[in-house]
């Protein structure tokens, strides 16, 4: 019996490796395509900005333009409603199994729709557009064989992970994105599958951009400065700046989505995109550093002298940024967060930048300072100081300095895992459940598990159960097997009982992925 639970257990991982692969490449295939389109439609979309600016007539063509790309947006939503809104607190939902989403006419929409947000200047990023295709890659690829539909959560998110490691050019950071923030957990089959498709799509990637002459890489980075110890009090005071400020950002959120929840000002989804495209174009023309995804501008703030931004300048774009992206959340635009978030948090980077100068810090350190600050502020919003920390060493390319990334880092988290609040992309997540949320059935049902069924052989905690799916007890088939501990380490095996708690709005789908996981046997009802 056990040699046979091994067996199965080694198809499976067998299995999920392959598809896993598979995805990778596909995913690293379409996310650079994407990549390429989308930089060039922003560049047409700045130049045509530029030239409409100088006449009356260009500046009212240019508004019907982006008033008509708005409506586009919005029937395409209408059509694909799983694009609507940041990519990556989406995707978050579907491979956590709060939302379902049609892969192919997903991966499409989120293809155009995003397209429509570059054309306008929108400023969304092309992250959370790759992670959501990725993850649609993934569900397709698993769909073409029906008896492994177990495993679509385990291939979506390698699928996601692959497009965050090419969009980011970051493929450790993909992997750590997809354990620490997606599910909040580490167990072998999700490092298995999200490593492979890592692997996969970063060859492609970079055999891609090879051929094409075009660097792989999200920023342009050469400083190799090394942090001295003696300065390290720079570093505890820039920890716990950036701590205040993602508690203000955090705050800032809370009040911001409550307010929205309650709809004080109904306005139509139409008529909120139109406004959003409207005042895009228009900073497009006048005022371009408050648009588009940020990457240039945390390119133009890491490359050139601080003090060619004056103070006002710098807080009027972080000021404006700030407002407009939680507009743009509101609104539903299809396009990522990440990357404008980022963007803000190398504004503040620079801002703490010069005041740590004021109190003699090396003049050296800035462009260091503000990667740190748009990494530890990452990592405080996302609750991720893993993925941030390492995502700034692939940034840099510099172990150098790890020491006081850590530090840094860990000081901003330590603070804000003190006022225990959401983070920012669940608070998000948890907008767009409440959108959808339909009213819930609680049941309480026992099941055999099946010989040769998914979960023979696997840890509790290496098993993606439905949402919302509680296990009260397994009563074992053998006296050899351990009991049930509370660490999730516990063995699934053929033949034992297992009661569970489980909440659900649709009944078929539900039985659909119970028995895709233990096998097509009975459930059984049971009163608490």
């Amino acid at each position: 019996m056990i040699e046979e639970n091994k067996k199965g257990y080694i198809k499976h991982f067998l299995i999920a490796g392959l598809y896993s692969i598979i995805c990778g490449f596909i995913t690293g295939i379409i996310i650079f395509i994407f990549k390429f389109i989308a930089k060039n439609i922003e560049e047409v979309s700045i130049h045509l900005l530029s030239k409409a600016r100088n006449t009356f007539i260009g500046v009212m063509i240019t508004l019907i333009v982006l008033a008509v790309l708005a409506t586009l947006m919005y029937l395409l939503q209408k059509k694909v409603p799983e694009i609507k809104g940041g990519g990556i607190p989406k995707s978050e939902g579907v491979l956590r199994g709060i939302f379902r989403l049609r892969g192919l006419k997903t991966l499409i929409g989120t293809l155009f729709g995003s397209m429509l947000s570059y054309m306008a200047g929108v400023p969304v990023g092309t992250e959370g557009p790759s992670v959501l295709i990725g993850t649609s890659t993934g569900i397709i690829c698993n769909k073409t064989s029906k008896k492994h539909k177990a495993l679509e959560r385990y291939i979506g998110t390698s699928g996601a992970a692959a497009g965050f490691a090419v969009a980011t050019g970051a493929p450790f950071s993909g992997i750590l994105f997809a354990l620490e923030e997606i599910h909040k957990r580490f167990t072998p089959m999700l490092v298995v599958t999200t490593s492979l498709a890592v692997l996969s799509a970063t060859f492609v990637n970079i055999t891609l951009c090879n051929i094409f002459d075009i660097s792989p890489n999200l920023f342009v980075f050469t400083s190799n400065i090394v942090f001295e110890y003696k300065d390290i009090i720079y570093f505890v005071i820039l920890g716990l700046l950036i701590a205040l400020i993602v508690g203000i950002f955090d705050k800032t959120i809370g009040l911001i989505f409550k307010l929205s929840s309650k709809k004080i000002i109904k306005i139509h989804p139409l008529f909120k995109l139109i406004i959003i495209f409207i005042i895009s174009g228009l900073l497009g023309m006048y005022f371009i550093e408050c648009v588009y995804s940020g990457h240039d501008i945390i390119q133009s703030l890491i490359s050139t002298d601080i003090d060619n931004f004056t103070i006002i300048m710098l807080l009027a774009i972080l000021l404006i940024r700030f407002i407009f992206m939680f507009l743009v959340i509101d609104s539903g635009v299809t396009g990522g967060i990440f990357i404008p978030t980022m963007a803000i948090a190398s504004v503040i980077g620079v801002l703490f930048g010069k005041l740590l100068l004021l109190i003699g810090m090396d003049e050296s350190y800035v462009p260091v300072i503000i990667i740190l600050t748009m990494c530890a502020f990452i990592g405080g919003t996302l609750r991720a100081p893993f993925t941030a920390a390492i995502f700034f060493v692939e940034l840099t390319g510099s172990f150098n300095n790890i020491f006081y990334i850590i530090l840094v880092i860990f000081i901003v988290n330590f603070i804000v895992e003190i006022f225990d609040q959401p983070s920012f992309y669940d608070r998000t997540l948890e907008k767009m459940h409440a959108e959808v949320k339909e009213e819930e059935t609680v049941e309480y049902y026992t099941v055999i598990v099946s010989e040769n069924s998914f979960v023979v052989g696997k840890s509790i905690r290496d098993i993606m159960w439905p949402h919302c799916l509680v296990l009260l007890k397994i009563e074992r088939c053998s006296e050899n097997y351990e009991k049930l501990n509370s660490d999730g380490e516990t063995k699934i095996y053929a033949n034992d009982k297992i009661s569970f708690r489980c909440a659900f709005s649709n009944e078929k789908e539900f039985l659909e992925d119970i028995y895709s996981l233990v096998g097509n046997t009975n459930l059984t009802k049971f009163e608490e």
